[in-house]
């Protein structure tokens, strides 16, 4: 069955989110980046109301970004998962021994997520099968896939179906969730909603305008639904 994963920017954002179902919620600050960091202060506020209800996933933002030690140190009690990107780490010789000591200083509990940009020339970030093998190697739970400039198209412009298909029998393969990211619309998760991929992850098709604006509950309820009929669907 693939869940909804739906990001939220602050402790409003997240209790619309909770009421609204969704499987996952991940917090992250959309004007910081596809990975940008919500500050410590809402990281504690939102894991406080709403953990327990739904497993909670952090945005670190970049394995580069100089402030990313202090968040590690700083990840509360009751997150499940925490994801950091690879932009700017193409020509990095140190960028896997770098991922694995942040690993290493994340919480016990915290299950770390790997990600791997469609769009990673633009990234600068590693290719695709270097950050798989190391996921595996340093423990992840889930590999997501994402894009890096929103600017750019959705991950269906960047990766075909074919492409996407294969990776995701890789991952699971490796004993990992596959999770799918980059700008999805309603459009693009009818195609994505298939048995081999666990989560699919949204931002600008559960706000008002773009993955900038509020969080709609009515938009959020009409993604959950959509992906819970599909599967409801092929089960009858």
């Amino acid at each position: 069955m693939t869940g909804l994963l739906v990001s939220v920017r602050d402790v409003t954002e997240a209790a619309v989110a909770v009421r609204a179902g969704v499987d996952v919620l991940d917090l992250k600050e959309p004007a910081a980046g596809p990975l940008g960091a919500a500050s410590v202060e809402v990281w504690e506020q939102v894991v406080d109301q709403v953990a327990g209800k739904v497993p909670v996933s952090l945005a670190l933002g970049e394995l580069l970004d100089e402030a990313l030690w202090d968040r590690l140190a700083a990840i509360p009690a009751g997150v499940c998962y925490a994801k950091l990107g690879l932009a700017g780490c193409q020509n990095d010789d140190l960028w896997k021994s770098r991922w694995q000591r942040a690993i290493s200083l994340m919480p016990a509990g915290v299950s770390p997520v790997a990600v791997i940009y469609a769009d990673h020339q633009a990234a600068r970030s590693p290719e695709r099968t270097s950050v798989i093998e190391a996921a595996e190697e340093f423990g992840c739970a889930a590999v997501l896939v994402d894009t890096h400039d929103k600017s750019a198209g959705n991950l269906l412009a960047h990766w075909p179906l074919e492409k996407l298909w294969g990776h995701a029998e890789q991952v699971q393969q490796r004993g990992m969730m596959v999770v799918l990211a980059g700008s999805l619309d309603e459009a693009a998760i009818r195609l994505l909603n298939k048995p081999i991929v666990d989560l699919l992850a949204v931002r600008g098709a559960a706000c008002q305008g773009d993955r900038g604006g509020r969080l709609d509950e009515q938009q959020v309820v009409g993604l959950v639904e959509l992906v819970r009929q599909q599967d409801l669907a092929r089960r009858s």
